[in-house]
């Protein structure tokens, strides 16, 4: 079956051209800026992917959308829905914001996304926008790197569809779609609602992954009132194989693999509420109230199956167990490690948001206050622990284009009162100067991550005197748009630092400790600077060339030491893809490459790569299209982290019926 669905996906990913459509590189409007920038005059540096581009890539999960991208990579292990690590330039997800309809996606208890990224349904998004470098004045903690910003599918003209998926590892997928607008009174009321069904196996037995997406918003709008609600919400659960992983201080340093695990899973439900309303006091004033909530509970089960299998031993003495040593060759057995105990998580988070906005001769505005409340509570398994932690906070942002100059002016300010540990303050201040088709562009910005409520109330480790990590970021930058090429390409140079970095320090004397030793603390430092470098060259009216590559070098230094390579982080990492749309029929094919990168121990690397993929879609008729995406076409070798099988080459097919 998984050859009979990857040659019908090749085949349809090769199917010939058809009649002719326009490919468009248009100046794009950046949501996100909460101003309604213009790409062209950003200080920093964005990425927009929209809806359209998102079908004809018949993406199965988010992550390979934000792989494509510059400066973001993963450590995405097993197949779908599985263990899913996000990386932007060279700092970890807890320095990434992540917001789903203007609403926090962080989860308050780790202060990142967990899995979520790899679990989310591209079909459900309307338009992904990535602000890279440091948006604290925008969207306050944990925004070092920049911020993922998703926007849910909105209504629009009529619309009504359903769709079905069948691929490799057992993956089959259902989805139904329904757009809607109307005049309604003296103005006009959109609605969408979007569900789909995942289920899947994994590339070990017992391994799997299900999830169910519900989305929904309304949106009503008048010459001088804009409201409306969102709801997302998704409730999925991964199977996974049980990993061994051994150390020792002679290279290789690390061994690592997997068995079969009948009983372990994770599950995850969230949902994201949003509602707003906006009110234009003039055609150059409006102020906007905004309430948004995430709730987030997950459930980890492994119970103790016994024995699960054998392995055989790399080396001589070797031992998962520190009593049984083996000789190289020798069979090993691995015993599960479970427990009868489920290990349960509940993190929420609300947030009310009152803004102001002036637009108007070239001078942008915005200034507002926002509420922010945060809670977390761990039981089962893993101990107790429960903690919250509210966020007062008033910001001010502006940019200003001076006349004809081609000069546009940026800045910000930002306070953050925290009631746990404390407040802080940020700002922001950039330039671009255009010359010609050329724009020049540098920015400026200082940031922070906050000590998770993790770190902060864990009863055997945390510490309430923590302080955030604190972050500035200084980039400079080039793009061009060439009208009459059709190209448009993008450079900039970042150079990041962040100081008090939150560890766990075993030296610390902790008498809540078990051991009698160990408590989070603020101790090392972060650098991270690179290159990233972005085109698209719309060749003729069907084929497009889009590229891109970043080199970064990312440093930890801890206490009294040397510079240590961050690990998991590759120093270069590149993308170019070959697009063609044209009438009914689009096809691209797109290859990803990534550097060798140190493994969690810091010693030993892993492989780089060159993975390609190819993806197909075409419209039958006006109700029927056919679609397919083939990943890692040429079976090649990816490893994506030391001791996980990953799928190989893998691929899906699918249709969709428009009704209307």
């Amino acid at each position: 079956m998984k050859h009979a669905l990857l040659s019908a996906a090749t085949a349809l990913a090769l199917l010939p051209a058809a009649q002719a459509a326009d490919t468009l590189l248009p100046e794009m409007t950046i949501e996100a800026s909460r101003l309604d920038k213009a790409s062209s005059t950003l200080t920093q540096s964005a990425s927009v992917v929209e809806a359209e581009e998102i079908a004809r890539g018949g993406y199965t999960d988010v992550t390979e959308i934000l792989r494509s991208l510059a400066g973001i990579e993963f450590k995405q292990v097993g197949g779908p829905g599985q263990y899913n690590y996000l990386k932007m330039r060279g700092f970890g997800a807890g320095h990434v914001l992540v917001v789903v309809d203007g609403v926090t996606l962080n989860q308050a208890g780790s202060g990142d996304v967990g899995n979520l990224l790899s679990q989310l349904d591209p079909a459900s998004i309307s338009r992904i926008e990535v602000l890279r470098g440091p948006q604290a004045v925008l969207y306050g903690a944990n925004a070092t790197a920049g911020v993922i910003s998703i926007t849910t599918k909105r209504g629009g003209a009529p619309r009504l569809s359903v769709g079905a998926e069948a691929g490799s590892l057992g993956w089959q997928k259902l989805k139904a779609s329904w757009q809607h607008a109307v005049e309604l009174g003296p103005g006009q009321l959109r609605t969408s609602v979007h569900a789909s069904r995942v289920d899947s196996d994994g590339v070990h037995k017992y391994e799997g992954f299900k999830d169910e997406t519900f989305q929904f918003a309304a949106d009503y709008s008048t010459e001088q009132i804009d409201a409306g609600i969102s709801l997302w919400h998704t409730d999925s659960r991964f199977d996974y194989a049980h990993l061994t992983e051994v150390t020792r201080s002679a290279r290789p340093s690390y061994w690592g693999g997997q068995l079969p695990d009948p009983n372990a899973y994770n599950t995850t439900r969230t949902a994201v509420l949003q509602a707003y309303v906006e009110h234009h006091l003039s055609t150059t004033l409006s102020h906007r109230l905004a309430a948004g909530q995430t709730l987030s509970q997950r459930k980890s089960r492994d119970l103790d199956d016994g024995l699960l299998g054998y392995i055989t031993a790399p080396w001589d003495n070797f031992t998962v167990n520190w009593m049984d040593y083996y000789n190289q060759g020798d069979a090993v057995p691995i015993h599960d490690s479970g427990s009868p105990l489920t290990a349960h998580n509940k993190d929420r988070s609300t947030q009310f948001d009152y803004s102001l906005r002036y637009a108007a001769d070239g001078l942008k505005a915005l200034a507002g206050a926002e509420r922010y409340e945060s809670s977390t509570r761990q039981w089962g398994r893993w101990g107790t622990l429960k903690g919250e932690a509210d966020r007062g906070s008033f910001y001010v942002n502006g940019e200003y284009a001076v006349g004809d100059s081609g000069l546009t002016l940026a800045a910000g300010l930002r306070h953050d009162d925290y009631d746990v540990w404390g407040d802080k303050t940020t700002g922001s201040l950039g330039a671009s100067y255009r010359l010609g088709s050329l724009t020049l562009f540098a920015n400026h910005g200082t940031s922070y991550r906050a000590p998770t409520l993790q770190q902060l109330f864990n009863p055997n480790y945390g510490s309430v005197t923590l302080k955030p990590e604190s972050g500035r970021t200084t980039e400079i930058g080039v793009r061009q748009h060439l009208a009459n090429t059709g190209l448009n390409w993008e450079a900039t140079l970042w150079h990041a630092q962040v100081s008090d970095v939150v560890i766990y320090d075993s030296s610390i004397a902790n008498p809540n400790n078990p051991y009698g030793y160990g408590q989070y603390a603020n101790a090392d430092k972060q650098r991270t600077r690179g290159i990233e470098f972005s085109l698209a060259w719309a060749l003729d009216d069907a084929w497009t060339v889009k590229g891109n590559y970043t080199y970064t070098d990312s440093h930890t230094r801890k206490v009294g030491a040397d510079d240590e390579r961050t690990v998991q982080i590759a120093r270069h990492k590149a993308n170019l893809g070959l697009f063609y749309v044209k009438g009914p029929f689009s096809a691209s094919a797109h290859a990803y490459y990534t550097d060798k990168r140190l493994d969690w121990t810091g010693r030993d690397w892993i492989d780089d790569y060159v993975r390609v993929d190819v993806a197909a879609r075409y419209a039958v008729s006006k109700d029927v299209s056919l679609y397919a995406r083939v990943e890692n076409v040429f079976d090649a070798d990816a490893p994506e982290g030391l001791g996980y099988k990953q799928p190989g080459t893998y691929g899906i097919v699918g249709v969709e019926y428009r009704f209307f």
